[in-house]
């Protein structure tokens, strides 16, 4: 990882701008997002490296929240990389999870049973009525 101490400082204040503390939930950067929640987004998404490291190169200003209006606009590659890191770190970690009540994927053996299934549902029912829509993989 090529993201070093001053990039993750910049990192740490846009991150503010767009995780803003707010209604009992921290800010962004106080749960780490431009520390261990970069390196443990950036381990499942390297693609983002380039695009993000290239947005943090180029600093702030004066102003971090037209700095990203301006990402936005002017290079959404960049915006993108910034705004998935942000959010993806930020939902990972276990004090947000902890907050909002969310555990975490888990698995539920009893959510796999057949016969909890409600062939009535109006949902499934359109499903089956539409029929199958995928097409066959080619042979090699």
């Amino acid at each position: 990882m090529t993201i070093d101490a001053s990039q993750r400082s910049t990192l740490a204040a846009l991150a503010d701008v767009l995780v803003p503390a707010a209604e009992g939930m921290p800010a962004a950067s106080e749960v780490g997002v431009a520390a261990e929640g970069l390196d443990r987004v950036l381990r499942v998404r390297p693609d983002l490296e380039a695009d993000l490291s290239r947005v943090l190169k180029a600093g702030i200003g004066p102003d971090a929240a037209e700095h990203i209006k301006d990402l936005q606009s002017d290079d959404p590659a960049g915006f993108e990389a910034l705004a998935t890191t942000v959010t993806g770190a930020y939902y990972t970690e276990k004090r947000v999870r902890d907050l909002i009540g969310y555990p975490g994927q888990l698995y539920d053996r009893q959510r796999l049973q057949r016969d909890q299934i409600d062939a009535s549902d109006p949902m499934l029912q359109r499903v089956v009525g539409r029929g199958p829509i995928y097409r066959p993989t080619p042979s090699p």
